[in-house]
């Protein structure tokens, strides 16, 4: 019987080779679950890779949002941050006109719109990409639409909220077409973002120019009034000059025929129109010699406590022949009260006086965007130390500036 009991060798052979064979299983299995786990390692180490490329990414992007959103919200505060220096207003214009071309051709180039990803129509790709460059010249022509929109009235106060709101455009279309997997590109953004910034420093431009050339028509308005001023002056001098002569002529007719006592009268009185002549004629040729300067003139120091409060001065330059009809003219319909007058200073070169003081007092300027506005928040102790560093300068100050009409007010106020 145990001869019997005994398994053949053969079968045997066929249990160990079935045993082998599913250790050999088991061990492909094994084998492709490491090679899943492998592949599985360096799909997270990619990943990984990945994640710390789009983190520096990230880190690079917030950094340029923080940078952006501190211009932003500088600008929003008022402080306006010029981007393009051109000289003069022509070649803002043509910066436009380039800006504009290239705008153009980017659209005509295929960038200004993109397609994400091929679509079919009717199972055609070529119908579906007909279809998708349409889409995008309509995305064009309504982002085109929003931006010729926010150029109206575009100023450099309102540039940022402008930009803004055309970023928000720029978002919404593509939200709106990315059904259609088509987008407008971040490139003709850009474009059209530099259109705006270069179209509010246009118009800043040309008021800029506006005020330059107010002034200009300014002061040749006040040199045609000197000038008129000179003329009536002279002819007054000619006039009393005249009236002596002929005052002398007469009085001299009257020394044949007058007694000792009345001879004596009369030669005082030549003498004193002799001596009256002289001084007018002095006075004439000291007011040919004074204004032949072009550049000779006064310089004013002027406050406006009763409009402008305590401590503000407006540092100007007249060439009238009486500044104070200047500093009368200031003060009419524009403010409430007429301006006082601190200072004059006549120069041969008024305007590099005025010139030096703005200069000198740069920081002590009430509008710190525009420097053509004359006015500083300045004590007048400190305009009068630095007037008083240069001796050749004759300076008129007036220690007490008259307020009346704005005391007048308090008074009838505190009634």
């Amino acid at each position: 019987m145990g001869l019997f009991s005994k398994k053949p060798k053969d079968e045997q052979l066929i249990l160990r080779l079935e045993k082998l064979n599913q250790q050999i299983d088991s061990k492909k299995q094994e084998l492709g679950e490491l090679a899943k786990n492998i592949k599985l390692m360096d799909k997270q180490i990619s990943l990984t890779e990945q994640i710390e490329n789009k983190k520096a990414e990230l880190d690079s992007i917030n950094k340029q949002i923080s940078l952006s959103n501190d211009e932003l919200s500088m600008q929003e505060l008022g402080f306006f941050k010029r981007q393009y220096k051109f000289s003069d207003s022509t070649k803002y214009k043509d910066a436009l006109n380039d800006i504009r071309l290239n705008e153009k051709n980017l659209v005509k180039a295929g960038r200004a719109g993109i397609v994400t990803s091929p679509m079919t129509l009717d199972n055609s790709l070529s119908k579906g990409k007909a279809m998708q460059n349409a889409l995008i010249r309509a995305a064009i022509r309504g982002f085109n639409g929003e931006a010729d929109a926010l150029l109206t009235k575009i100023s450099a106060s309102n540039v940022s909220q402008k930009i803004s709101a055309l970023i928000k455009s720029f978002e919404q279309l593509n939200k709106m077409y990315s059904r259609n997997l088509i987008r407008i590109s971040s490139e003709y953004l850009e474009l059209k973002k530099q259109e705006l910034q270069l179209a509010a420093e246009f118009e800043l431009k040309k008021q800029e120019e506006k005020d330059i050339l107010r002034e200009q028509k300014e002061r040749e308005r006040e040199d045609k009034k000197l000038q008129a001023e000179i003329k009536r002056q002279q002819a007054k001098y000619d006039k009393d000059i005249t009236q002596f002569t002929n005052a002398i002529e007469i009085a001299e007719n009257r020394l044949n025929n007058a007694s000792e006592s009345e001879i004596k009268e009369l030669k005082k009185q030549i003498a004193e129109y002799k001596r009256k002549i002289a001084s007018l004629n002095e006075d004439k040729e000291e007011l040919d010699t004074k204004f032949s300067n072009a550049k000779a003139g006064y310089v004013y120091v002027i406050s406006n406590v009763g409009s402008f409060g305590e401590g503000i001065v407006k540092i100007g330059v007249t060439r009238r022949l009486t500044p104070t009809d200047r500093v009368d003219e200031l003060g009419s319909a524009s403010v409430p009260f007429k301006f006082s007058i601190n200072a004059i200073i006549f120069n041969d070169d008024a305007f590099d006086l005025e010139t030096r003081l703005h200069q000198y007092f740069d920081k002590f300027r009430v509008n710190k965007f525009n420097n053509r506005k004359e006015y500083f928040k300045v004590d007048l102790n400190k305009i009068k130390e630095y007037l008083s560093n240069d001796s050749s300068l004759n300076v008129e100050w007036n220690e007490t500036p008259e307020n009346f009409e704005y005391e007048q007010t308090l008074l009838i106020e505190n009634k």
